[in-house]
């Protein structure tokens, strides 16, 4: 393989440039959704910035907010999603409803709505995770999951979360852990 066709990537350029060009936040995600919406595929797409300093992730972005509401805190905490995505910056692959009751605290409600399975993408920045794209689809939907095209994705789509880690930092520093779910 030649280096112009290495980077002669047809969709996925295309929807590079679509992300580069995106004018303001919303058609940042929207051009996010489909770039994963094509690569992937997704019943549910969520975003959550990781605020390490703060132990806390706050959700950016979902495609559906009767599921996943905008805004709000997370605490992370030692768990095994947490330990794995955040700390190891490994993807994490739920295959089942087994798997997605292990990590998320929704796990009932999720399931009740046919996403059995999760596909969580780590964004890194300097060495360190500062988000994650998070999918959810059928049961099994993401076991064959190209784990080096997601990685390209994250590394695509971590302009959107540096400026929008900016942006929550200030939240953080008020928000009451006490209350918090935790991943």
């Amino acid at each position: 393989m030649t280096a112009a066709s290495v980077l002669a990537l047809g969709p996925l350029a295309a929807h590079a440039r679509k992300l580069g060009l995106a004018a303001d936040r919303e058609a940042q995600w929207s051009a996010i959704s489909a770039l994963l919406e094509a690569a992937f595929g997704h019943k549910l797409f969520t975003a959550l910035v990781h605020l390490e300093a703060h132990r806390l992730m706050k959700r950016l972005h979902t495609s559906d907010e009767s599921i996943s509401p905008l805004g709000g805190f997370k605490a992370t905490g030692n768990g095994p999603w947490s330990r794995l995505v955040l700390q190891e910056g490994q993807i994490y692959v739920a295959s089942n409803e087994d798997d997605v009751r292990t990590v998320f605290s929704e796990a009932p409600m999720l399931i009740e709505r046919g996403l059995q399975s999760a596909f969580n993408i780590p964004v890194r920045h300097e060495g360190r995770v500062i988000g994650s794209l998070n999918m959810l689809g059928a049961r099994h939907a993401y076991d064959n999951a190209d784990h080096d095209l997601a990685a390209v994705i994250g590394g695509l789509c971590a302009p959107v979360f540096i400026e929008e880690m900016r942006a929550a930092q200030a939240a953080a520093e008020a928000v009451d852990r006490s209350a918090l779910d935790s991943v």
